[in-house]
């Protein structure tokens, strides 16, 4: 296993080694995932570009009306222990707490785990329900934005192209009544892949109790996570009783396009996709009847 290992110290100079790499160098924050690929062979690359040090790549803020401006290389830890990422945006919070063990959150960074575009990515339901974007540099020499939802283009893959780098992720400050959630099922333990994971957004009305807004994601059971919409519609408009959360939980099971593997049926994940989308909105309007 022999590669060619680079600091750039500014966007430009990382950039610019990526076009000398012609597709063959890969970018290197965490690491968790790449020198994994590497180990077991499962990828070969000519180069890795440490990011690191790249101006503001590792700095998070948290501000209120703002949301989170999370840095591309930020670790998971930070992000974990921080007060304002409990307080306001729990569903991430959710997630995070469940990728792996604190070792390895502690090197993780939250980029890695978008730019790997594993269908089954922890932060990846949550960050959907949230309205979170993405905004990185490619081909262009201006700094492009897009969901995060629009972010992936199938399993491994993103928009990203062989010269992108990917700067940050913003996340929205949510709505007065707004509460999120998110679960996932996984084989054994925290240091398994997920076999089905979703996760809600619920903003009520606080005159009506209705359900003003809300968002619906799913991983791990289709080549990219994606948002439940057609649950989304039933639930809009409507009190959250527990027969039109049941319905809408239903409804996502037809929304997903799980396969069979090792860890588990098509027809296995399904019927927990249900399951997982009718506990995160049930904890989803708990959480936003307590911010009343």
């Amino acid at each position: 296993m022999r590669f060619d290992y680079f600091e750039p110290f500014t966007i430009e100079e990382a950039r610019e080694t990526l076009r000398r790499g012609k597709g063959q160098y890969k970018v290197l924050a965490g690491g968790t995932d790449v020198i994994l690929q590497l180990r077991r062979r499962v990828k070969q690359y000519a180069g890795l570009v440490n990011i690191k040090r790249l101006p503001g790549i590792g700095v998070w803020s948290a501000e209120p009306n703002k949301g989170l401006r999370i840095g591309a290389a930020t670790l998971m830890r930070e992000l974990e222990t921080s007060s304002a990422v409990a307080a306001t945006f729990p569903s991430l919070l959710d997630a995070l707490r469940v990728i792996g063990s604190v070792q390895l959150r502690n090197i993780a960074t939250i980029g890695g785990n978008l730019c790997n575009a594993s269908p089954a990515a922890d932060t990846a339901p949550a960050l959907l329900v949230l309205g979170a974007t993405a905004t990185f540099l490619d081909n262009g020499s201006n700094p492009r934005t897009v969901p995060v939802e629009n972010f992936f283009s199938g399993p491994g893959k993103s928009v990203l192209g062989p010269e992108g780098l990917l700067l940050r992720v913003d996340v929205p400050e949510p709505k007065e009544m707004t509460g999120d959630s998110f679960e996932r099922l996984t084989p054994r333990s925290a240091m398994d892949i997920a076999i089905v994971s979703a996760a809600s957004r619920v903003t009520l009305d606080r005159s009506s109790g209705r359900i003003e807004d809300v968002a619906i994601a799913l991983g791990a059971v289709a080549p990219t996570p994606l948002r439940a919409l057609k649950a989304e519609e039933v639930l809009c408009g409507h009190e959250p009783i527990p027969e039109l959360v049941m319905k809408a939980a239903q409804i996502a099971m037809g929304e997903c396009r799980p396969i069979d593997d090792i860890r588990g049926t098509a027809a296995y994940r399904k019927a927990m996709v249900s399951v997982l989308v009718r506990r995160t909105l049930e904890r989803a309007v708990e959480r936003a009847r307590m911010r009343a």
